[in-house]
């Protein structure tokens, strides 16, 4: 009796037992990933107000770039604008100087 069991037991077993003794390749590891170095994200940048007190419709927030020309343009056609960071004036023209 014991024989007839443990022969069962031996059949039933060797599927699995053929999955365990298999080899396989090691599985690979993925490389390490390459950080590339992007562009800041437009709200990332830096934003600055050009600020003209005659012509406050005028008024503008943009990047750095376009501030210092906005603010130069303004300057020659109503007299004076200044530039802020913060709420701090970090740059002004008056009369385009």
């Amino acid at each position: 009796m014991h024989g007839a069991i443990l022969y069962l037991m031996r059949i039933a077993s060797s599927p699995c037992d053929s999955l365990l003794s298999s080899t396989r390749a090691p599985a690979q590891v993925p490389p390490e990933p390459v950080y590339l170095k992007s562009q800041p994200h437009r709200d990332q940048m830096t934003r600055l107000d050009v600020i003209c007190p005659a012509a406050t419709w005028e008024n503008d927030t943009t990047d750095a770039d376009r501030a210092w020309d906005l603010c130069f343009n303004l300057s020659e056609e109503y007299g004076y604008a200044q530039v802020r960071q913060n709420g701090v004036i970090i740059g002004e023209y008056t009369n385009g100087r």
